[in-house]
């Protein structure tokens, strides 16, 4: 393992954020996603880690460094070379004190996966201008609104939005870093001090007046730099500092997905982060399940459910429902016929029945399984690198006629051939018998969402 570094006072001065406020808005920089629904992302390790610390948060091995602060630690080739990161209370000072025990936990709980979007974001803008450690980005909440899909939520009134927007832009900030890169190949190795992941320079608050005269906040601009880090990582301009660069994509759809599914289904999301880095940095690779697993819920809970029954059932089921969300938004999965058979498999991906036989868990955790990005992204990847196939595993697809919408009388049809009582067949959906007898007898229409539900139980998709 690569020696911690030593950690320093800190340098001269600091830079604090413009909190400005105009009617005018900033010349922002060129919007995301224009021509297509992905955009240039590179797939570097530092991005790749600090989407997992803003994702998977308390489930990381934290660690105190020689110094008591609290710091996560990847290591490169083999501890040749490693990646430090801690966090920071504050998103003003240029070299921020970082924190140790309760409040560095509490800052590290406190990460919204949300957060992660921006931090992609940044980096998508970042990797389309010359000099990013340099350059300032602007970005204003009308942008951030249309990248995390946003301007759809009615939920949410417009100040509820923009107090969520300047909450996760500003997360990013508060992650500091420290690079050790070893030498690889005639690769010189390199140094990186320490200091924060993405700078928000300014702050800038823009106000209309309502009919009574009263000022209201109406958005909000974010001046963005990228750390030193990004002069090794992100930097093109000659060969001998194009260190560990990896030319990748960011989709529009992935930042939506997440943004849908966070609260409800947060092991996916977390998966969804982590799977863009790696599917596109060692995309021929299968994937141990206790991995994924250990990525969505923590290591900590799979290694408790090893000896809870319950437990070991909940994530079990959680894990199948996880699976099912990447499947729905297109996410293309290959189980390993060998270690993940029919009979471990989720519902209607491959097993057919809620029993599972004995020792499921540990089959489960030995499982592998491909999982490769949707297809469209693929392609508009494609679109806008040309040549690159060879680069992309895709597994193949077969075009299918557009389904016809499931009535009554099929789901009745498709039950009776399977030899299912309506009892069973609400229990294998989680719907009420109820519901499904007034399904099949015409007096409830079936929703979207059912339908899903359905087609999976009838391995009709």
């Amino acid at each position: 393992m690569a020696a911690k570094p030593s950690r320093k006072p800190n340098p001269k001065g600091s830079t604090t954020p413009i909190k400005g406020s105009s009617k005018e808005r900033p010349r922002t920089n060129p919007t995301l996603f224009i021509e297509g629904e992905t955009v240039p992302l590179t797939s570097s390790l530092p991005l790749w880690e600090a989407s997992n610390v803003l994702t998977q948060r308390k489930h990381l091995p934290w660690v105190m460094d020689p110094d008591g602060k609290l710091c996560y630690t990847r290591d490169v080739d083999d501890g040749q070379g490693a990646i430090y990161f801690w966090v920071a209370d504050n998103t003003e000072e240029e070299h921020p004190a970082t924190l140790a025990g309760a409040a560095a936990l509490a800052v590290i709980d406190n990460f919204d996966i949300r957060a992660a979007c921006m931090h992609l974001i940044y980096a998508a803008h970042a990797t389309q201008v010359d000099r990013p450690w340099e350059e300032e980005i602007v970005i204003d909440d009308r942008q951030i609104e249309a990248y995390l899909g946003l301007q759809k939520r009615t939920d949410k009134s417009r100040k509820e939005k923009l107090a969520l927007i300047e909450e996760i832009a500003k997360q990013p900030s508060k992650i500091t870093t420290y690079i050790s890169w070893p030498q690889q190949g005639r690769r010189k190795g390199f140094t990186v001090e320490e200091g924060r992941l993405w700078h928000i320079l300014g702050t800038r608050y823009h106000y209309q007046q309502d009919l009574f005269g009263n000022k209201e906040i109406a958005g909000i601009s974010f001046i963005v730099k990228a750390g030193l880090w990004a002069k090794y990582f992100l930097n093109e301009e000659n060969e001998t500092e194009r260190n560990a660069i990896q030319q990748s994509a960011l989709p529009k759809s992935l930042l939506e997905s997440i943004m849908s599914i966070w609260q409800h289904r947060e092991g996916a999301a977390r998966l969804m982060v982590w799977l863009l880095f790696k599917s596109q940095t060692h995309n021929h690779q299968a994937l141990s399940v206790q991995t994924l697993m250990e990525v969505a819920y923590g290591p900590k809970k799979v290694e408790e459910a090893k000896s809870d029954l319950q437990l070991r059932k909940k994530l079990a089921n959680t894990w199948d429902e996880d699976v099912f969300s990447l499947h729905d938004r297109g996410w293309q999965l290959k189980f390993d016929p060998t270690s993940y058979p029919e009979d471990i498999q989720p519902i209607g991906l491959g097993r057919g029945d809620t029993r599972r036989p004995r020792g499921f868990f540990e089959k489960l955790l030995d499982a592998y399984i491909w999982i490769s990005p949707p297809e469209n992204w693929v392609a508009q990847k494609l679109a806008g690198n040309s040549g690159q196939a060879s680069d992309i595993n895709l597994l193949q697809t077969i075009d299918e006629p557009e389904q016809a919408e499931l009535t009554g009388e099929d789901v009745k049809a498709f039950r009776q051939e399977k030899g299912w009582s309506q009892r069973k067949l609400a229990t294998l959906t989680g719907m009420s018998q109820g519901l499904i007898s007034m399904i099949e007898n015409g007096s409830r229409s079936i929703t979207p969402d059912n339908e899903m539900v359905l087609r999976r139980v009838f391995d009709y998709l």
